[in-house]
C-alpha cells in the first residue's frame, strides 16, 4: 500500500502563503496521466492517458515506471527509483520529492510530492514580436490539420488495411489493372497479412499463452473492452478464489479483477505476480480486513509467523468415508490419538528388532530405518500409506495354529478373521479324521458301515474349540498377534471384538506446499524425532523452530534459504474436480 500527499502549488517557484492545496491520494499503485481515473490527474493535453505510474517493488522501494516521456533531474528515463529530492518533469509540470518512507520492514509507503508548472513569463518577454509572425506556409501546416492528417495515416494502416487483408482472400493471379489501393493491398498480403497485427499488439505475451498467442479473442471476447474474469476462468478452471467465504471474499477484492495482478504483453514472464509485502500489507493486521477472521496475524518466516497449524484426522469413530479433521495449533503437548500401538523407539533400535526373517547369526535381529516403512510416492513428493501386509507382515505373522505354520490369517474385520480361523482347522480335521462316504452315480450316500462316534463327534468339537483358544489369544490375550497393535474391546454378548479404528493424516498441511522431493539431502532425523518416539500418538511433523534452522524470510541470514509467502503458500485456493469431491463425500467409491 503507497500513502502519497500531494501538494498542488500556484507556481513551481511560488512559496507565498495560501499558494498550496493538498490531497492524500492511496493505492497499490499510482498512475500519473490525462484520464480522469488516474489517482494523479495532469489535464493537459501534452500528457498521455497513462502517462506513469508508481508502485512498490519486491524491495519494498518506490519506483516511477514511465510510458511516456519523463525527465528526472533533467534526464529522459524509463523506470527510477524514488529518493528524497528528486525533481520529476512530466510535460509542463515539474514534481519535487519533498518526503518518502519505504523500504521493505514497512507494510506501508508514504510519500509527499509538491507540483505544479513553473512560471515562463520571463522567458516569453525575451521573444521578440518579429519571432511571432509566422509564414503563411507554415499557418497551412498547422497542427491541427497536421494531427487529422496523421490521424487518418493511423486508421488507414492500423485499421482499414489489417481488416480488409484479413478478411480478403489473395488472389494468385491478378491480369485486371489495379488501383493504388488494391496494389498497396496486395503487397501487403503477400509479405503476409498477420503481421499487420503487430500494429495493434501492445507488446510481447506471457509464456504461457504463448500456444495461443494469435488468437486475441480467446481472451478479447468483446470489442473495446477489458478482458473480462470470464475469459481467464474459461481456460483456468482449477484456479479458486482467495477466501473460501464467498462474502469475505467479495468485500475484501471487490472491483479487481484477474487483470489487476496478472498484465499481459508484458514480456515473457510479466503475468506472474510474487509479491510477499502484498500478503504482508493484510495478513499482518486481517482482523482490520476480515473482523470475523479467525486467523492469526502473520508477519515475516523469520519471526512473525504463528505455530503452524496441523490439520488431523481425528480417531472418534466416523467412518472413513466421513473423517472428522481438526485444525489445531502445533504444541509439545499435542498428540494425535489414532488407534495403534507402535513405539518408533523399539523399531529404530540400533540393535535392531526381532524377525522371523532375520540373520540366525545377529540372533534373529533385523536393523529398520525409516524407508523401510515410508516409501516415496511416484512423483517424489511424499509417501504411500503404510500397509501391513506390504510393510509390517514380515514381522508380525499372522499364523494362529503351530499345526500350520504357514497358514496366515487375513489381516481384517474380527468377523473375517473368525471365518478363515475356522476354515482352517476345518481343512484339518478333514486330514486328521477322515469320513468314509459312498457314493452312487457321483452322489453322496450314507456310509456303508456305521460310523464310529469316538471319531466324528471329537471332530466337530474340535474344531469349534481350536477355533475359540484361537481367537481368544489374537484379540484378548496381551501377546497376541492383534493386541500387539490394536486397541480391542471384547463384546461378550454378540461373541465378537471391535477393533479401535485406525485413522491416518496424509496432509498435515494441505493449506501450505511442502516437498520431499526438494529436501531428498537432508536426513529424516534433522527433521523428525522418530527415534525418541515412544508413543503412536506422538506427532513427528517438525515444527516451525525447526525449520527455521535452515529458512528465513525475506532478509538475508547467514547461509540460511530465504523464504517469502509464495515459498509455501499459493494466493489462489485450488479447485477439486467434482469426481474427486463426491469421492471426498463417499458418494462414490474413492
Amino acid at each position: 500500500m503507497i500513502r502519497c500527499k500531494l501538494i498542488e502549488l500556484a507556481s513551481a517557484d511560488s512559496a507565498a502563503a495560501g499558494s498550496k492545496t493538498g490531497r492524500s491520494v492511496t493505492g497499490e499503485t499510482l498512475s500519473v496521466g490525462r484520464a480522469t481515473s488516474c489517482k494523479i490527474y495532469i489535464p493537459d493535453p501534452s500528457i498521455r492517458l497513462d502517462h506513469a505510474s508508481i508502485y512498490r517493488a519486491e524491495d519494498g522501494h518506490l519506483y516511477l515506471q514511465a510510458s511516456g516521456p519523463v525527465y528526472i533531474e533533467q534526464k529522459l528515463q524509463s523506470k527510477v527509483r524514488l529518493e528524497a529530492g528528486q525533481l520529476i518533469a512530466i510535460g509542463p509540470y515539474e514534481f519535487h520529492v519533498e518526503a518518502l518512507s519505504d523500504g521493505a520492514g514497512l507494510a506501508t509507503a508514504g510519500l509527499t510530492l509538491s507540483y505544479g508548472q513553473p512560471d515562463n513569463s520571463a522567458v516569453a518577454l525575451a521573444v521578440s514580436p518579429q519571432d511571432l509572425i509566422t509564414p503563411s506556409w507554415a499557418r497551412f501546416f498547422n497542427r491541427r490539420k497536421l494531427a487529422w492528417a496523421l490521424s487518418a495515416l493511423v486508421i488507414l494502416f492500423c485499421g482499414v488495411l489489417p481488416l480488409r487483408t484479413a478478411h480478403t482472400p489473395i488472389n494468385a493471379a491478378v491480369t485486371a489493372p489495379q488501383s493504388p489501393m488494391a496494389m498497396m493491398e496486395t503487397a501487403l498480403k503477400s509479405a503476409g497479412a498477420s503481421q499487420l497485427d503487430a500494429f495493434w499488439n501492445p507488446g510481447q505475451i506471457s509464456s504461457a499463452h504463448q500456444t495461443f498467442g494469435d488468437q486475441c479473442r480467446l481472451c478479447h471476447d468483446r470489442p473495446f473492452e477489458r478482458v473480462r474474469d470470464a475469459s481467464c476462468q474459461a481456460c483456468h478452471t482449477s484456479v479458486g478464489e482467495h477466501i473460501a467465504d464467498k462474502g469475505l471474499q467479495h468485500d475484501a477484492f471487490n472491483g479487481q479483477r484477474c487483470a489487476t495482478c496478472h498484465k499481459d504483453h508484458q514480456g515473457l514472464s510479466g503475468m506472474k505476480k510474487v509479491d510477499a509485502i502484498g500478503c504482508v500489507q493484510c495478513h499482518d493486521n486481517i482482523k482490520s480486513y476480515a473482523a470475523k477472521s479467525k486467523l492469526d496475524d502473520i508477519g515475516d518466516f523469520a519471526d512473525k509467523h504463528p505455530a503452524f497449524k496441523l490439520s488431523m484426522v481425528q480417531a472418534d469413530g466416523v467412518p472413513a468415508a466421513h473423517p472428522t479433521v481438526k485444525r489445531l495449533a502445533q504444541t509439545p503437548a499435542l498428540k494425535n490419538p489414532n488407534g495403534l500401538k507402535f513405539p518408533h523407539d523399539v523399531h529404530l533400535a540400533k540393535a535392531g528388532i526381532k524377525s522371523p526373517t532375520g540373520d540366525p547369526a545377529k540372533q534373529g535381529r533385523v536393523v529398520l530405518a525409516c524407508a523401510n516403512c515410508h516409501v516415496p510416492n511416484a512423483a517424489g513428493d511424499g509417501f504411500e500409506t503404510v500397509r501391513m501386509e506390504k510393510n509390517c507382515q514380515s514381522c508380525h505373522r499372522l499364523a494362529v495354529s503351530p499345526q500350520a505354520p504357514e497358514r496366515q490369517m487375513p489381516h481384517g474385520k474380527p468377523a473375517d478373521v473368525s471365518v478363515a480361523v475356522r476354515e482352517m482347522y476345518a481343512s484339518l480335521a478333514l486330514d486328521r479324521f477322515p469320513a468314509q462316504l459312498t457314493t452312487v452315480n457321483s452322489l453322496l450316500q450314507r456310509p456303508a458301515d456305521k460310523p464310529i462316534p469316538a471319531q466324528l463327534v471329537p471332530a466337530s468339537r474340535w474344531i469349534q474349540e481350536q477355533t475359540q483358544a484361537s481367537l481368544l489369544q489374537m484379540f484378548e490375550s496381551p501377546k497376541g498377534v492383534c493386541l500387539t497393535c490394536h486397541q480391542i474391546t471384547p463384546k461378550p454378548d454378540a461373541g465378537d471384538w471391535l477393533v479401535s479404528p485406525v485413522v491416518y493424516t496424509h496432509q498435515w498441511l494441505p493449506k501450505s506446499r511442502f516437498s520431499h522431493l526438494q529436501h531428498k539431502n537432508a536426513s529424516c532425523e534433522s527433521c523428525h524425532a522418530a527415534a525418541k518416539s515412544k508413543d503412536a500418538a506422538d506427532i513427528l511433523i517438525p515444527d516451525i523452530d525447526s525449520c527455521r534452522t535452515c529458512h528465513t524470510g525475506t532478509k538475508p541470514s547467514g547461509n540460511k534459504v530465504m523464504s517469502s509467502c509464495d515459498s509455501c503458500h499459493g494466493f489462489h485456493a485450488p479447485v477439486q474436480h467434482a469426481v474427486f469431491k463426491e469421492a471426498g463425500a463417499g458418494k462414490i467409491a474413492p
